[in-house]
């Protein structure tokens, strides 16, 4: 697959009680050990499996992302923009990963992802999550990331 799936996020109004509802449902291992208590499902195990995580939602509202593995994040982008979508957040570096958000035309968001070591690009680790927790230290509680809020973004958000 020249773009495949590396990541998968689930964002709740309340992380804590997701994170027991799906590492009871799956068995998943689900690690917290962070300051924003983000929590990251490992994807060791049989077969096909990609790791994910399942943290709190910064508008209060839930959600579910995939990740997509690209070799050029603002060529990609630009190319959401062409065919109907939206930047929701540009490129941003974590260290390891690139990542960056869209929206699809029906206002679905979706990740990508580009990997800075040649390893296939997950979302940032733990430790990455806790350099960053740092330098945010006013910032609202989010993910791990930040979105970059535009005018229609903001509009969406109170429209739902």
């Amino acid at each position: 697959m020249a773009h495949p799936v590396t990541h998968f996020e689930v964002n709740a109004r309340d992380a804590k009680a997701a994170q027991k509802f799906y590492g009871d449902l799956f068995g998943w291992k689900i690690d917290t050990n962070n300051p924003m208590d983000y929590g990251m499902v490992s994807a060791a195990g049989p077969g096909h499996s990609i790791g994910g995580g399942i943290g709190a939602s910064q508008n209060g509202r839930a959600w579910v992302t995939f990740y997509v593995e690209t070799p050029d994040l603002a060529k990609t982008l630009a190319k959401a923009e062409q065919l109907g979508g939206r930047t929701v957040m540009p490129p941003m570096d974590m260290g390891v990963v690139q990542y960056a958000l869209f929206s699809d035309p029906e206002g679905n968001v979706i990740g990508l992802a580009k990997s800075s070591n040649g390893q296939p690009a997950q979302r940032p680790t733990k430790r990455a999550a806790t350099r960053r927790a740092g330098a945010r230290s006013t910032a609202r509680k989010t993910t791990a990331r930040k979105r970059t809020t535009t005018k229609r973004t903001a509009r969406r958000a109170r429209g739902r």
